[in-house]
């Protein structure tokens, strides 16, 4: 083979190879962006299911139970720190807003 035919193999190969490496790019750029979105989702979804949760509490002591029970169960540093340095307290209901009484039991008030 000459050297001009060795040469343009060469510059196919590199021309294939560069595209392969952006394809490779691209992939993996769609898979971050994918990944960003479904982070995203359920970030969203705990910080709704977490608004729920210090909603009803408000209303309703038994919810205001599980509050306490899941914050003696954090067991990072920097999840306790984020709760205690910060004046958390569990949201309690008033009384005119429990309808249950202290054995739990709903008083349908």
């Amino acid at each position: 083979m000459s050297d001009t035919v060795q040469n343009k193999k060469s510059a196919k190969v590199l021309a294939a190879e560069e595209r392969l490496e952006q394809a490779k790019r691209a992939l993996r750029d769609a898979k971050q962006a994918e990944n960003r979105q479904q982070r995203k989702i359920a970030d969203r979804q705990k910080i709704i299911l977490g608004a729920t949760l210090l909603n009803l509490a408000e209303r309703d002591e038994r919810f205001s139970r599980v509050i306490d029970e899941l914050l003696k169960r954090l067991t990072r540093e920097q999840d306790v720190k984020a709760f205690r340095d910060h004046g958390f307290a569990t949201p309690r209901p008033t009384n005119d807003q429990n309808p249950a009484t202290e054995d739990g039991v709903h008083t349908g008030a």
